[in-house]
């Protein structure tokens, strides 16, 4: 399964998701009301986010701009991209050590409903881009 090669793909591909979210209209209420600043934390390469959900911006982690992280997902970027697609099942992947999940977690929680609307606009992305090394089968 493929992964990002760099912070900058993840930006653009998990980042620009949730920019696409944000700015839509019926999602973007939802995302905001969670109240959750997340910090997703990739290995394969190490790179970050930070998705400011209640200031409706994305940071690139090595720029440091972003606020304090109320929660923490850490994974491979591997993983990362296959959950984006939905084809990786949360809890277990927490259960099998391939995602490590540290802080507020309901508030993580109430997001995992809203991110399954944002499955297929990552894909399309990814399609968009001619990205079909990272679609996953």
């Amino acid at each position: 399964m493929p992964g990002f090669g760099s912070e900058d793909e993840l930006y653009r591909y998990i980042g620009g998701i949730f920019e696409t979210a944000l700015a839509d209209p019926e999602l973007a209420p939802k995302l905001e009301a969670t109240g959750l600043v997340l910090r997703m934390q990739c290995t394969d390469p190490d790179c970050a986010l930070i998705i400011d959900l209640p200031g409706h911006k994305v940071h690139k982690g090595a720029d440091g701009s972003g606020p304090d992280a109320q929660a923490t997902m850490t994974m491979s970027t591997e993983t990362a991209n296959a959950y984006w697609q939905g084809k990786v099942n949360l809890t277990f992947a927490m259960a099998k050590g391939k995602v490590k999940v540290d802080g507020t977690v309901t508030k993580l929680l109430q997001l995992a409903p809203l991110s399954k609307k944002l499955f297929p606009v990552y894909v399309d992305r990814l399609k968009a881009d001619g990205r079909d090394d990272l679609v996953v089968a």
